[in-house]
């Protein structure tokens, strides 16, 4: 079962007229509002974001 904060997310399949950048930058958001609603204060998120979003130098 998908949970309801995520049903935005695919949603975003169907629209047309978005740039990949657009479409990444919603997506991300809704991480960000996902991992809110989980109880994580917003450094926090904003930390996790970060680090799933860059490359690991190791």
């Amino acid at each position: 079962m998908v949970p309801a904060n995520f049903l935005s997310m695919e949603n975003l399949q169907g629209f047309e007229g978005l740039s990949a950048l657009e479409e990444s930058a919603v997506r991300l958001h809704e991480v960000f509002n996902s991992l809110l609603a989980g109880g994580f204060t917003e450094d926090q998120a904003l930390t996790l974001i970060a680090k799933l979003t860059t490359k690991n130098n190791d």
